[in-house]
């Protein structure tokens, strides 16, 4: 049985039959350990995991190989990619790979075929294995069909049972038992300490798996050891981590590989972005991470690369996405000179562009990266520690069929506002949700159109906001709120003849204007770009505001030789 999870958040679906065709090296294994590099040109961090093999379906029959992610932490700077395979210790499954292309001296190194969809990891007590998109129900099954694909057998490498395992998980139900836990409604990435109330989970600590955000919980992603605060034979505290979402949680053994219990639904309302690093030499900790007043003016600025700016629909898209945000959480993001550079790199560039051919994996749409930089903040050795944004990138995919908008996406396009919205957010230190209604749900689909902010969204963006305006990491200045009243888009020469006022308004808006422009209409959209109402001008000046909910506003006013002004205005 096949189950269709959804088309993953900026990626397309690459089938099981291309990726395995396409791929060099296809094999069962378990991460085993995580080292992080830079490549040879110090632009971007990539992750070697190292992985104990147990069957191998193609290629060649190593016992162990080295695998290449994007992102990871090297010193006091990290860097997170996404979408992206963000391997996790003791992860298991099978991953479809090819010839790895980064500068590494390694001559059994290989990176994920289509990057997250390369690797379907396992959930032992369901017996599933889920890439980003499709959930193989039954494990042995799903060798059946790679080796169906591959026309051989698959060779045994190393000692692994899945039957053994999925026996042991039913062997555990019945002696643990979780009873209760607390908080019900929680979030992810921000220190929240779950309680776990029960019996027989022994004395020694184990792991704790949340269902994983970024394949709708299919699969469990672990805490890291240093967020299980205790453990006892009837109660676990746990720090919830970034990529823990809506749904069961359970007791995991040692290994990793065996369910011990499982609970009822844990609510996840929003997650936030954390740097991962090992400040004592005894284990990862993850630290939540903000922004800063990175450009001396209050913010970060980001430049549109020239391609993409020349693409007026991309432009004007990306630009509503932008001011969705900055208006809803005064996140202080502009838009500077246009630039000539093409690369997504470690260059002080925060970067908007498109691809060029192959540069993104297959299957991709869309990729924001994240840079961060670290200090300590007590005497080593400490675990106390601050991170701060230091760069954002966006790359898009020039060969999808994008809706650029205003106009909402059909089944067969790609909402680009919708895909640049969530992107945002990535940028603005939100991680993946389990929850259709909201921005940063794991997954959009072609037809897609979600464009606003939901409570839940706001809320994690104000949570990150108001570290940006009060905390002070490594002792960098703190982000100046943007004011979002004093946007205004002037599109012709009109503009200084023509004012609108009061903005912010409550009630009436009045529009004025000098004796030689007669006045056609007026147009009003909400920040996502949807027209709200038509007003004839020839005879009134001045717009009732009152049936329009608080928020911001644009109004294109035309007079009657064809020119056209846009303004934003908020209401109160």
């Amino acid at each position: 049985m096949i189950a269709n999870l959804s088309a993953q958040e900026l990626m397309f679906e690459v089938p099981l039959a291309t990726q395995v065709q396409a791929s060099t090296q296809i094999i069962e294994g378990k991460v085993i350990a995580k080292t992080s590099f830079w490549d040879a040109n110090q632009e971007n961090i990539y992750t070697t995991n190292t992985i104990d093999v147990y069957k191998v379906f193609k290629g060649e029959s190593l016992t162990t190989i080295e695998i290449i992610t994007r992102g990871g932490t090297v010193g006091l700077e990290a860097e997170i990619v996404t979408p992206s395979l963000q391997l996790g210790l003791y992860d298991i499954g099978i991953f479809t790979l090819h010839n790895n292309n980064v500068n590494i001296n390694s001559t059994s190194a290989f990176q994920p075929f289509s990057e997250a969809q390369g690797f379907y990891k396992y959930n032992t007590l369901t017996n599933v294995a889920a890439n980003p998109f499709i959930a193989k129900q039954g494990i042995t099954s799903f060798y059946n069909e790679i080796e169906n694909l591959t026309n051989s057998a698959f060779k045994n490498v190393g000692d692994f049972s899945i039957d053994d395992i999925i026996s042991s998980n039913e062997a555990n139900r019945g002696s643990i038992n979780i009873s209760s836990f607390n908080p019900a409604t929680a979030t992810a990435g921000t220190q929240t300490v779950l309680t776990i109330n029960g019996v027989g989970f022994g004395a020694t600590k184990q792991n704790v798996g949340f269902a994983n955000a970024n394949d709708g919980g299919a699969t469990f992603t672990l805490a890291l050891e240093s967020q299980i605060l205790t453990w006892t034979d009837t109660q676990v505290t746990v720090e919830i981590p970034s990529q823990g979402g809506s749904g069961p949680f359970a007791l995991i053994n040692s290994g990793a590989t065996a369910v011990l219990a499982q609970s009822g639904n844990l609510d996840i309302t929003y997650a936030e972005i954390n740097a991962v690093f090992n400040p004592d030499g005894n284990g990862n900790y993850a630290y939540p991470t903000q922004h800063i007043n990175n450009d001396g003016s209050g913010g970060y600025i980001w430049q549109m690369e020239t391609d993409f700016n020349n693409n007026t629909a991309a432009n004007e898209s990306f630009i509503r996405a932008f001011d969705t945000w900055r208006c809803e959480t005064g996140i202080n993001w502009t838009i500077g000179a246009v630039t000539a550079v093409d690369v997504v790199a470690d260059d002080d560039i925060n970067i908007i562009r498109f691809d060029n051919g192959a540069e993104l994996a297959s299957g991709t749409l869309g990729v924001c990266t994240s840079r961060f930089g670290g200090c300590y903040t007590q005497a080593q050795p400490t675990t106390e520690m601050q991170w701060l944004a230091s760069e954002l990138d966006i790359v898009f995919n020039d060969t999808t069929n994008w809706q650029f908008g205003p106009t909402n996406a059909n089944n067969s396009q790609i909402d680009f506002e919708t895909v640049a919205v969530h992107e945002l957010g990535h940028g603005h230190q939100l991680t993946h949700v389990i929850d259709t209604n909201k921005i940063m749900h794991y997954a959009i689909g072609g037809g897609t159109n979600n464009r606003v902010l939901s409570a839940s969204d706001i809320a994690g963006a104000n949570d990150i906001q108001s570290r940006n305006t009060t905390l002070t990491p490594c002792g960098a200045p703190v982000m100046i709120a943007f004011d979002c009243s004093t946007l205004s888009i002037n599109d012709n020469e009109i503009a200084n003849n023509i004012s609108i006022y009061p903005n912010p308004v409550r009630g009436i808006l009045n529009i004025k204007h000098s004796a030689n422009i007669i006045l056609d209409k007026a147009l009003l959209y909400d920040v996502r770009g949807r027209l709200i109402s038509k007003v004839d001008l020839k005879n009134t000046t001045s717009i009732n505001t009152n049936q329009l909910h608080s928020g911001v506003y644009f109004i294109k006013i035309d007079d009657t030789k064809g020119n056209t002004l846009t303004k934003k205005f908020i209401v109160e």
